[in-house]
């Protein structure tokens, strides 16, 4: 079965056994990345030290074995710089990405267009990813969240991941992280999502 193999490949490249919520992960991520179905978000959250960095790194590593494509982004440098450094591929600032100068005399920036196909995009640090829109914003609509989903799903059959920590402190002005609400998402852009929490601590702090 095509699930098992993915999961195997995942857990080859995981470099050590799985915690009991990364077992559950990996079958999620393995069915996900394996299903033809490709409007759906994955969210997977867990507080510092449950994995998260060394299992999507693991899912990266899969990606490239199946010569599936993906693309890491952050919404910082400094996290894109981190992203990229446990992953060993170029990782971008979401803003850089997804956006383009509407013009060279211009200072705003709108939504790019997606030309990539059966892509998968991969957002670390997603807790930091607003979706209210700023005064004096000059990036698309204002609103992050909902133009990095409109990036995503516009291109041919490509999806979307997002990682995060719940207990980081959510985008200035909101009580929670919306790139981390499942819900959220659901209702705010009609989105259906699979959605992970990592328990099990692997790292002290």
């Amino acid at each position: 079965m095509l699930k098992d193999f993915a999961s195997t490949i995942i857990k080859k490249h995981l470099h050590h056994t799985p915690t009991g919520s990364q077992e559950k992960a990996i079958g999620m991520l393995a069915d996900f990345i394996t299903s033809a179905e490709r409007d759906t978000v994955f969210v997977m959250k867990g507080y510092a030290g449950t994995g998260k960095t060394s299992l999507i790194s693991a899912v990266i590593h899969a990606l490239d074995e199946f010569k599936l494509q993906s693309v890491l982004m952050a919404p910082t440098g400094r996290a894109a710089k981190v992203l990229s450094k446990y992953s060993g591929k170029e990782a971008f600032t979401i803003h850089k990405k997804i956006y383009r100068q509407k013009s060279s005399v211009s200072e705003q920036f709108v939504l790019d267009v997606n030309l990539l196909g059966n892509t998968f995009f991969i957002v670390d640090e997603a807790s930091m990813i607003s979706d209210s829109q700023m005064e004096f914003n000059v990036f698309g609509s204002g609103c992050l969240l909902g133009d990095l989903l409109q990036y995503v799903y516009n291109g041919k059959s490509c999806t979307l991941i997002l990682i995060g920590d719940m207990a980081q402190l959510p985008p200035i002005g909101l009580s929670v992280s919306p790139a981390l609400d499942s819900q959220y998402i659901q209702q705010h852009f009609l989105r259906s999502t699979t959605e992970i929490t990592l328990t099990d601590v692997v790292r002290q702090a």
